[in-house]
């Protein structure tokens, strides 16, 4: 029963793309691994800095020639995004009752992971020129669920410590947008391979708490087209 069941998939697939080609659509799919970070205000330094990790997205998009070299263009994405702050060598001070200056009285090696999932639906202008396609537009991302895991190391007054806390259904702003860029290289007539930039506008973090922190992903992936170019 599985086995006809994918097989009317295929057939099902293959006549939209027929359908949709013949109406000057071009309808894909695509697998985009990549790598993304949670920016934040606080500035990189030698002992804390926001990284990269991996990350990525896949799903569907759908373009409309609007000329002979240009088209609009909507994606549906399942969109992965991860965050790592990793903290080198932080001081641990303690501050008294009496109005002494704070006392140092260990330290911490830290890192501070995010994980979050999106539905991405950007919205772009895509221009063709020769096998290289240029596209920029706007993502907005509707916030679907997220977790943080936060790991520390070090030592208080001569004791070890060692924390690992994770915290699931972490809460994050419902929508983030910005800017999305792009390029692409026609590999033949049913497959691309494509380079996109999102820059997150949207402070992220739910409530006035002085931590600003967004969004940023590039990725570099394959798309594959149903039925044939026009």
């Amino acid at each position: 029963m599985k086995k006809y069941q994918k097989l009317m998939l295929f057939l099902c697939l293959g006549c939209l793309g027929s359908t949709v080609q013949s109406q000057n659509l071009t309808l894909g799919a695509s697998l985009n691994p990549g790598i993304s970070k949670v920016s934040s205000n606080r500035a990189n330094d030698d002992n804390w800095a926001t990284n990269y990790t991996w990350s990525g997205n896949v799903g569907l998009f759908l373009e409309r020639k609007v000329g002979r070299s240009s088209a609009l263009g909507i994606e549906a994405l399942w969109v992965q995004l991860e965050g790592k702050d990793v903290s080198k060598q932080e001081e641990l001070r303690f501050s008294s009752q009496n109005g002494t200056p704070p006392e140092v009285v260990g330290v911490a090696y830290s890192t501070n992971k995010f994980h979050s999932s999106y539905l991405g639906l950007p919205i772009y202008y895509r221009y063709q020129w020769g096998k290289i396609g240029i596209k920029a537009g706007a993502q907005p991302l509707l916030f679907l669920f997220a977790n943080t895991r936060f790991q520390s190391t070090g030592e208080v007054r001569g004791a070890p410590f060692d924390v690992d806390n994770r915290t699931t259904g972490a809460r994050f702003e419902r929508i983030d947008l910005g800017p999305i860029v792009g390029l692409d290289y026609a590999l033949g007539q049913k497959f691309r391979l494509r380079a996109d930039y999102y820059h997150g506008l949207t402070d992220i973090i739910i409530g006035e708490l002085g931590s600003k922190r967004k969004n940023r992903q590039l990725n570099l992936g394959l798309s594959y087209l149903f039925g044939r170019q026009g």
